[in-house]
């Protein structure tokens, strides 16, 4: 969860990422679309998620308002 962490500080991205209770990474993510498209496409590759996450993408245009991009503890 880290390597989420890194590349979102370093593209600019807010939000968060957790591992949830079933194994698979949630991510909510914000920052401008070019950063989020390769934000995302950096996450779809990371080869020790494959198994453990399905990949799939859900995208709203819903803003939160996150100051920064952090580690989400489970629950």
């Amino acid at each position: 969860m880290q390597f989420a962490q890194d590349n979102a500080r370093r593209l600019n991205i807010d939000g968060y990422v957790k591992r949830l209770p079933t194994g698979t990474i949630h991510i909510e993510a914000e920052g401008e679309e070019r950063d989020l498209e390769e934000f995302i496409g950096l996450c779809r590759e990371r080869n020790d998620w494959r198994e453990e996450n399905n990949r799939d993408v859900n995208i709203s245009d819903r803003l939160i308002g996150y100051p920064k991009f952090y580690i989400r503890k489970q629950g």
